[in-house]
């Protein structure tokens, strides 16, 4: 029995459906790459609220800055990196979520930073220094261990003086973790809203409502700003890095930090190169009626050029 050969442009049509079926399966390969495992820690306390300036496109509090950067460190991470949540306010640093692979659990991470605001805080005050100290400690209890992304304004509340920093925990060891001190905020002092546990805001807060440095009659507590020298300070005695979050990539750039990165092996979607292939097939295809076509249409936009209007016998 003779079996009849394929019309012409049967075997193109055939090849770029096999390829889309492949592309289609959602193929994978194994690949090497620079890979981050980083726990970011946001600060919830009041001062989060202080407006900045138009780093997302409009005014916005710290925190919605803080946050947008975050989104956009995501998107911008590798599958195979691993990123999770943390809170602080009063003096603890409270784990909210462990650090999960990125590509995975993109939209989990998202709903999650989402939910993060001043609601969430059980306290008023911010001792920073002691959070700092909680969060390397949530970090070395998490295995792996992630590097540390602390975000704050660097204002202590209480304040405290340079020579009485609170000591460092006995099973803190400074360099064991890894990480960066992110400030966030300006340098012009800004009244610091009052809002009630629901998140509304009530006011401000005055001068006779908050602690002040004692014996510093130029002491205003009560308004916030970036206190760039102490989170300097801080980070040198915790064996940190500083940067400060003046752009929406700060964020982004902090947690790929290459002296930070791990190599992994991830899968990596290689989906694009069948459907590309695919895709050259049906040009293939089709190519020689796209040139019929446009000899054609060619044709008739001379004529139209060629064509002149009869002339009038009136």
């Amino acid at each position: 029995m003779k079996i009849p050969a394929p019309r012409p442009g049967t075997l193109p049509l055939l090849a770029a459906a096999l390829l889309l079926l492949v592309a289609a399966a959602g193929p994978t390969i194994r690949w090497s790459r620079a890979a981050s495992e980083v726990l970011v820690v946001f600060y919830i306390t009041q001062s989060l609220a202080v407006a900045v300036a138009a780093l997302v496109g409009a005014p916005a509090s710290r925190l919605d800055v803080a946050r947008a950067s975050a989104r956009r460190a995501l998107r911008d991470l590798p599958c195979g990196s691993h990123v999770g949540w943390a809170a602080f306010a009063e003096y603890r640093t409270i784990l909210l979520l462990a650090p999960v692979e990125v590509c995975a659990n993109y939209n989990d991470l998202l709903a999650a930073l989402d939910r993060v605001d001043g609601r969430m805080r059980w306290g008023e005050a911010s001792e920073i220094t002691k959070g700092v100290f909680w969060a390397v400690r949530a970090a070395q209890a998490l295995d792996p261990t992630p590097n540390v992304v602390f975000v704050s304004d660097g204002q202590e509340a209480p304040p405290i003086a340079a020579n009485d920093a609170p000591a460092l925990f006995d099973d803190f060891k400074a360099g064991r973790i890894h990480g960066w001190l992110v400030g966030a905020g300006g340098a012009t002092p800004q009244p610091i809203p009052h809002t009630d546990p629901e998140g509304r805001r009530i006011g401000f807060w005055r001068a006779d409502e908050v602690v002040q440095v004692e014996g510093d009659p130029r002491s205003h507590e009560e308004l916030s700003a970036l206190h760039e020298a102490h989170l300097k300070a801080l980070a040198a005695r915790v064996g940190f890095d500083y940067a400060r979050l003046d752009d929406p990539g700060g964020l982004g750039r902090v947690i790929r930090d290459p002296r930070l990165a791990h190599r992994v092996t991830a899968p990596t979607d290689i989906a694009w190169l069948p459907l590309a292939a695919a895709l050259a097939c049906l040009a293939w295809r089709f190519r020689p009626r796209l040139r019929l076509h446009a000899r054609l249409g060619l044709r008739r936009v001379a004529k139209m050029l060629a064509w002149t209007p009869p002339r009038s016998t009136s």
